[in-house]
């Protein structure tokens, strides 16, 4: 594997089809940390250390006897896998194996060698266990979803995976199953995915607002350099000079319709660009966090000889939880806004645009529904955009005290970001519908390449059709990219 990833490489390796490898450097590691881990043991018998030889959480100053060590790796994982819910989806659940892995092979944690190559096999084959989506705090790391991984690993899951592809369940051996549980892995895969998909969606989100322009005759002045320069926010320069570079010819232009346009068409440099803003801060949180230890206890080299420590933190997820509230609050704002422009297109026959864009009023009720869908979504992703951050449960009577509720904010953000992507679609549905509408341009522009990539895709509406089926179908082009692929965004 690559020294270092970064989140696009990590999603990437999840969703592909090339199998990852320990490399010579990766196994020594890992080899020469399990040696040391356990010459420390030999060499201090009487020692306590916390999560080998001791119980955890409250239970920390309560030994183990040698003799039940392997009872209680096991006894460990399965004490943690009390996940409920319903089950995380396989993308997330990879990134979280994958996480596991890079985690793991530092050499930091004292796993043997063969624990982790299995885990690499079940992620290379595609063994992907049963994660119930709630359990984690994100504060010890993401313990329980780690353990239900952990579980499928030493065949212990109900669905005996590694058995059912004729693989041998791992029997671990002292100081495995707190190095398996220890990690910021579910916080980690969720952020990487949102960071992966956000990147599509504000581009997405900018087209969308760009067909809308074009089908409404809204000004573009407000997107010229020169304003830009006078508060030149990076977000903000990057997505007018986005939508001056789809729009050409449009730039400079003053409203057919008023004398300003409302905010949600003259403020989207200002409202994307916020996005763009928080998914610069998001990537560097990802990045650092997929290339990071966050085990405890851990073995440190930095004295005469090597130690084992047990009092690390880096478990806590707080810097991912306030990433991914951010991200929230930063989608739910698109969302909004788009919603405020899928209004425009559809209410009181819009410059000239019939209402609802109904090709036969009354009888037909054209696209007049979708806004309902768009604005139950939005009012969703608000309510889940209040922060997770903010909350914290201390639990293990008292021990774990401060948690950062990381997890709920991934997961919440995760949501949002889908809500996101359905709105973003049917505001580009609406957009194309309008500008079926207007005479055909004499001009070749990228808008009128989006509006032929969406017909390619999805006919115009006639007549009454169920709208489900297109808001599904452009939500997915939306989603993987596909859409802007076709035309070179």
């Amino acid at each position: 594997m690559k020294e270092k990833l970064d989140y696009a490489g990590f999603v990437e390796l999840c969703r592909g089809a090339t199998p990852i490898k320990l490399d010579a450097g990766d196994r020594q590691r890992v080899v020469e940390a399990r040696r040391t881990f356990e010459d420390i043991l030999k060499a201090s018998p009487g020692t306590s250390y916390y999560g080998i030889n001791t119980g955890v959480g409250a239970f920390l100053n309560m030994g183990i006897a040698a003799d039940r060590m392997e009872e209680f790796q096991e006894n460990l994982i399965m004490s943690h896998a009390c996940g409920i819910g319903q089950p995380l989806e396989n993308d997330i659940v990879k990134g979280i194996m994958l996480h596991m892995i890079l985690n793991l092979k530092q050499g930091y944690c004292g796993i043997r060698l063969q624990t982790l190559e299995l885990l690499v096999e079940m992620f290379n084959r595609s063994i992907v266990p049963v994660v119930p989506a709630v359990g984690s705090l994100g504060a010890s790391g993401d313990l329980v979803p780690q353990a239900h991984i952990a579980l499928a690993l030493i065949g212990r899951d109900r669905q005996g995976m590694l058995r059912a592809a004729g693989l041998e369940p791992a029997k671990l051996q002292a100081g495995e199953a707190i190095a398996l549980l220890n990690g910021t892995s579910l916080m980690t895969s969720f952020l990487a995915y949102l960071v992966f998909h956000s990147d599509n969606l504000i581009r997405a989100a900018d087209v969308a607002a760009a067909m809308t322009i074009e089908a409404l005759g809204c000004g573009t002045e407000s997107f010229e350099r020169e304003l830009q320069l006078l508060r030149p926010q990076a977000g903000q320069m990057a997505t007018a000079e986005f939508l001056t570079r789809i729009l050409k010819q449009k730039v400079g232009k003053t409203s057919t319709r008023s004398l300003q346009d409302a905010y949600s068409f003259r403020c989207i440099p200002q409202v994307h660009g916020a996005l763009r803003e928080s998914l610069l801060k998001a990537r560097d949180v990802v990045d650092v966090e997929i290339n990071s230890f966050g085990g405890n206890p851990w073995i440190s080299r930095a004295g005469e000889k090597p130690e084992i420590r047990q009092a690390s933190g880096n478990f806590h997820g707080q810097i991912l939880a306030h990433t991914a509230d951010s991200l929230a609050i930063a989608l739910c704002t698109i969302s909004g806004i788009s919603e405020r422009r899928i209004d425009k297109l559809l209410s009181s026959g819009a410059n000239g645009l019939p209402l609802f864009l109904a090709r036969d009023q009354g009888l037909d009720t054209g696209l007049m529904i979708t806004q309902y869908s768009a604005a139950a979504l939005v009012s969703e992703s608000k309510t889940l955009a209040h922060p997770a951050s903010v909350d914290s449960i201390p639990v293990s009577a008292g021990q774990e005290d401060f948690v950062s509720m990381g997890a709920w904010a991934a997961r919440k953000a995760w949501q949002i970001c889908s809500n996101t992507e359905y709105v973003i679609a049917i505001e580009m549905l609406c957009a194309a519908q309008a500008l079926d509408f207007r005479p055909p341009s004499t001009e070749k522009s990228k808008i009128a390449e989006v509006h032929s990539a969406v017909r390619r895709h999805i006919p115009p509406a006639q007549k009454i059709r169920v709208l489900a089926d297109d808001i599904e179908k452009l939500c997915e082009l939306v989603r993987s990219g596909a859409l802007l692929h076709e035309v070179g965004l």
